[in-house]
């Protein structure tokens, strides 16, 4: 009898520790690296309908820095918290040369928790939880919101605080968002990371007094605003 207790025992600890570290996840949210292919597609019969637009972003995360890059223009946002205060040096690969803002230089300063994410989406606790799935890293939360204008679908890694998937759907446009890959190679990230703070830079309040310098002149040219350029990649429009 007590060697059938022991064994007892013996499997229920064993069972208990299997699902302990099941529900675990090693991998720091603040170190990591996700990848997206983001679509665009208007709807049939509509002004905006048009061919599905497909872009692919990264999101890299070093601590209190993150790194968002734009794959198909070549152009990155390395955005940093100090202090609560953002700072944002975004750097074109075209011409290995960076801009620096301060945050009193943007006029659109995004939450951390939209550069964290990289996408601008509904606050979870606005949105209905319908359904919880996997364990540790993998463990996913599905949401659904629906606004006046728009239906939102999500699903949320809260381990790795990331989204696999997200989608905005609204009479004219369905944008949607899906993960493809991610690692935790700190390696790699922070090869990332000094990749980009080796190129020359330029304090924004100074662009205008460099024309000499060819990329800050085709900047000029272009009529380059970067605050504004930044409301547009970061800030998606919901009506909840």
């Amino acid at each position: 009898m007590k060697t059938t207790v022991l064994l007892l025992s013996t499997i229920f600890l064993l069972t208990l520790s299997f699902s302990s570290s099941a529900s675990e996840c090693n991998i720091s949210p603040n170190l990591l690296s996700a990848y997206y292919d983001v679509s665009q597609q208007g709807r049939r019969n509509t002004p905006m309908q048009a061919a599905a637009q497909k872009k692919t972003f990264e999101l890299h995360r070093q601590k209190n820095q993150v790194l968002q890059r734009d794959i198909s223009q070549g152009i990155n946002d390395i955005w940093s918290l100090n202090a609560n205060r953002l700072s944002l040096s975004r750097a074109f690969e075209q011409y290995q040369h960076a801009i620096e803002y301060q945050a009193n230089e943007l006029r659109y300063q995004p939450q951390w928790r939209n550069i964290f994410q990289l996408v601008v989406t509904p606050k979870l606790k606005e949105m209905q939880l319908v359904e919880q799935k996997k364990s540790g890293c993998q463990l996913e939360q599905h949401y659904v919101l629906k606004s006046k204008h728009t239906e939102y679908q999500l699903v949320w890694l809260p381990k790795l605080q990331l989204i696999k998937f997200f989608q905005a759907k609204s009479s004219t446009l369905t944008h949607q968002w899906k993960l493809t890959n991610y690692h935790a190679d700190s390696a790699q990230i922070t090869a990332l990371f000094k990749q980009y703070s080796s190129y020359q830079s330029t304090d924004y309040a100074d662009v205008g007094d460099n024309q000499s310098i060819p990329f800050l002149a085709a900047m000029i040219n272009q009529g380059f605003s970067a605050s504004q350029d930044t409301q547009n990649r970061h800030k998606h429009q919901h009506t909840h």
